[in-house]
């Protein structure tokens, strides 16, 4: 009986020394994992330009071993960038359209993407403007030589400031004096270098500018709600570390940095 007390006893402690060793390798190979170095591609609208190189600088000091890598324009251009298979691990949109026809097109999962922020339209004019311009319907006057707003096709806040203009019956006879960019951090440097009397801009880019200062704020009535949906690239390579970007920029600590930039959460 003793001896085979004995016996159980090694038995026991062999499993155990093995269950001890198997914990230990699984806690090492998540650390590995945790550890491991990648580069991941952002495609992001330009109005998110300085509050995402901000929190770039933030998420170094909490996962130092990937590096964010951004790509800014206009929502437009960065959804036929990936759609034509340029390389990109996640996608922040200004428009929720831009997102959807990636999802409709199979290139994002519907389940890995998600409404992150709210922005507001407003009109902008330089500082030194003597010109006061109270809402939409003083466009008309020969005190506005140009209006600065972004290619409605690829610009977000170029469509919204179409249709609010196209709601107050303007945007036909305004043809002649509009100027289009790029995307919107184009507009906000045509009025901040006085190349443009007004310009129709995210609240976000005039609130970065000491150039320029708001007009008047835009009727929210009259343009669809300004929403920036995120969502990982199906191709990407970094799944993982995607993800957790992804998760990352819904976190207080994040979310923290873009309302200072005047962005909101979703619902607020």
């Amino acid at each position: 009986m003793r001896m085979w007390r004995k016996s159980l006893l090694a038995v026991l402690m062999v499993a155990l020394i093995a269950v001890a060793a198997a914990c230990g390798n699984d806690t090492e190979s998540k650390e590995a994992a945790s550890a491991e170095k990648a580069e991941l591609t952002v495609s992001a609208a330009a109005s998110l330009t300085d509050a995402l190189n901000d929190i770039k600088e933030a998420y170094a000091n909490v996962v130092p071993n990937v590096t964010i890598t951004y790509n800014f324009g206009a929502s437009g251009a960065l959804q036929k960038q990936i759609e034509e298979g340029a390389p990109a691990d996640l996608f922040l949109s200004a428009a929720t359209k831009n997102m959807k026809a990636l999802v409709d097109k199979g290139l994002i999962a519907s389940d890995r993407t998600t409404t992150l922020l709210n922005n507001e339209l407003v009109a902008i004019v330089p500082k030194d403007n003597a010109a006061k311009i109270s809402g939409v319907s003083e466009l008309t006057s020969d005190a506005v030589t140009f209006i600065a707003v972004g290619i409605p096709d690829s610009v977000p806040a170029g469509q919204y400031a179409k249709d609010s203009l196209t709601q107050a019956g303007l945007w036909d006879s305004l043809q002649s004096k509009l100027v289009q960019g790029k995307d919107v951090k184009q507009v906000l440097q045509y009025v901040e270098t006085g190349n443009a009397d007004i310009g129709f801009v995210y609240k976000t880019d005039a609130l970065v500018s000491d150039k320029v200062e708001v007009a008047f704020a835009v009727d929210p009535a009259t343009y669809t709600k300004i929403e920036y949906p995120i969502g990982i690239v199906k191709a990407t390579t970094h799944s993982e570390q995607a993800q957790a970007f992804y998760d990352y920029l819904q976190t207080e600590e994040a979310m923290n940095i873009f309302t200072q930039y005047g962005f909101s959460a979703p619902n607020n």
